[in-house]
């Protein structure tokens, strides 16, 4: 599977290089992470994301839209234990994904556009990790746990999804959702994946 990805990879970055007449946008949005653990609630989490695309025409009104961008999720609880103590626990995570989308366009009027997109992205974690305050009556303690450098979390992940968006003149709005096809978890006895909704908007130059 890891070749899958580094074959996304470079997939990615050989048509960004190979194609000067390419469409550029510049991209933004919101993110909502679910991450989904056997026999556990789901885990929400919120951020955003940024980055740039490039839409390369193939035939007619269909591209090939390879991309990258960075995104950043984080989620914030909060437990009290009557007046004893009181536990806040903070998550953040860090990544860097590289789409490697289809793309088909619906001219809708002069400079007015409908489109649908979908394919993998391959994602590359740079950082996860959660943060744990504890104050009690005896004294405040706080832990910070690294996912990836105790080894619990693959850095690794191949997306699937897709979405639509709607285009005047330069301007884009974009909604999709991608869902993480392999596994979080190093332990293979355990699975989770994680599964994202986008809304963002663009500039296409």
């Amino acid at each position: 599977m890891k070749k899958l990805i580094f074959t996304l990879f470079a997939a990615s970055l050989m048509l960004l290089a190979t194609e000067a007449s390419a469409q550029v946008s510049i991209n933004a949005g919101y993110l909502n992470s679910t991450f989904k653990a056997q026999n556990a609630d789901p885990e929400n989490s919120n951020g955003m994301y940024l980055g740039a695309s490039f839409n390369l025409p193939i035939v007619g009104d269909l591209a090939i839209a390879p991309g990258i961008y960075y995104s950043a999720i984080a989620a914030k609880g909060t437990l009290h234990f009557l007046n004893l103590a009181s536990a806040t626990g903070k998550f953040y995570e860090h990544a860097v994904n590289v789409p490697l989308y289809l793309n088909y366009t619906f001219e809708l009027g002069r400079d007015t556009n409908f489109f649908l997109y979908g394919g993998p992205t391959a994602q590359y974690g740079v950082s996860s990790k959660a943060k744990l305050d504890m104050n009690t009556v005896i004294g405040d303690f706080s832990e910070v746990y690294d996912y990836y450098k105790d080894g619990d979390y693959n850095r690794f992940d191949v997306y699937l999804g897709g979405g639509v968006g709607f285009q005047v003149r330069g301007i884009m709005v974009m909604v999709g959702y991608d869902y993480g096809m392999l596994n979080q978890y190093k332990d293979k006895n355990h699975e989770a994946h994680r599964s994202n909704l986008k809304i963002g908007v663009g500039y296409a130059f």
